[in-house]
């Protein structure tokens, strides 16, 4: 398995095509890598119940203030 770790200070973005039953999560950011293009685009595909899952753990790992701010 080989492991990109991406740093991004730009806010991720959640898409949901009409109709589809999936969510994309998308970060765009800079590898932490030696490479020629450290642009670097995450996406991932999430059902929703996957969705529900992520939220009900960020849920569980955020503050109160964090969960309040803006």
């Amino acid at each position: 398995m080989e492991r990109i770790d991406v740093t991004s200070g730009r806010p991720p973005s959640v898409d949901r095509p009409e109709g589809s039953k999936a969510l994309f999560l998308t970060f765009d950011g800079l590898r932490n890598a030696k490479v020629r293009d450290k642009d670097t685009r995450v996406r991932i595909a999430l059902q929703g119940l996957q969705a529900a899952r992520l939220w009900r753990l960020l849920g569980e790992r955020l503050t109160d203030e964090e969960k309040t701010a803006q």
